[in-house]
């Protein structure tokens, strides 16, 4: 319950966070602008938008840049100590203070894509069909070439997502995959500024994944570089399902995230009595 306190604490704190409310206006101009996107091709085509465009936000690799460089932003302050937090340190074990703080790493990073579905949502649904099916925009963007057609090259729908999900299927497992990378950019940050003692060894470490993942994508997409990126399995058309692509599977993601997850939290908690929290 105390390490449930220290976690509802942060959260609280985001109030009067200038950087929260930075990356919050950031990520509705960003989805804004795709949805924009969607809603003009289809006004092109005269049918109704959809309301499923998550999935698809970020598949191209410099999407998944300027969607996830917000997150060294929400992270670089690891390990989230002010005064407040040297006196709670001061009541309570470092173990339990150390469970909050992963626990915060863990409810931010489902909140900040949360915040993206939901922004996702509403902006489309002035003018898009109410549906559980992909609708015909996304249908008909994803198995014709009418987006680079009309000049809008940077939205792409995988014909192999809406033919292998149902839009709740992609919506859940794209943001379980989300989450957990961002989990794991957190997990990182919070290691490396502790152990170095500093507030931006961590942010650098995050920053290479997540332009590593470009890189990769961009000149090595259909290589084994996929397997060791790991910010590029947050869209299912990077994941192999049934053995129909070279992509890592999705089994392999999951125990990847998750094992180097509580790896992280494992090495902190067992070295805790070493590791100093005085970072300035």
């Amino acid at each position: 319950m105390i390490s449930f306190n220290i976690c509802a604490q942060n959260l609280r704190k985001w109030r009067k966070d200038y950087r929260i409310w930075i990356i919050a206006v950031l990520l509705f101009l960003l989805v804004w602008d795709n949805v924009r996107i969607l809603n003009d091709i289809s006004g092109q085509l005269g049918i109704k938008s959809s309301i499923w465009l998550y999935p698809f936000l970020y598949t191209q690799y410099h999407q998944k840049l300027i969607f996830t460089i917000p997150l060294i932003l929400l992270y670089n302050n690891a390990p989230f100590i002010d005064q407040n937090s040297l006196y709670i340190i001061a009541r309570c074990k470092k173990s339990t203070w150390h469970i909050g703080q992963f626990m915060y790493i863990m409810a931010s990073a489902a909140i900040y894509f949360i915040f993206i579905i939901i922004c996702t949502i509403i902006i489309a649904l002035p003018h898009a069909e109410l549906s559980s099916d992909w609708g015909t925009s996304i249908y008909t963007i994803s198995r014709t070439q009418i987006a680079q057609n009309t000049g809008h090259n940077f939205l792409t729908i995988s014909p192999f997502i809406t033919s292998y999900f149902t839009p709740i299927q992609a919506v859940w497992f794209t943001f379980l995959m989300s989450s957990l990378m961002a989990t794991m950019i957190g997990m990182i940050i919070y290691i490396f500024n502790i152990t170095t003692q500093t507030k931006f060894i961590g942010g650098i470490i995050g920053s290479i994944l997540i332009i590593f993942s470009c890189f990769v994508e961009s000149f090595y997409g259909s290589t084994d570089l996929r397997k060791i990126s790991p910010v590029s399995w947050i869209t299912m058309d990077k994941i192999d399902v049934g053995g129909l692509t070279s992509n890592p599977s999705l089994s392999y993601c999951l125990i990847v995230y998750i094992g180097f997850i509580f790896f992280i939290m494992m090495i902190i908690l067992l070295f805790r009595k070493k590791l100093k929290l005085d970072i300035k």
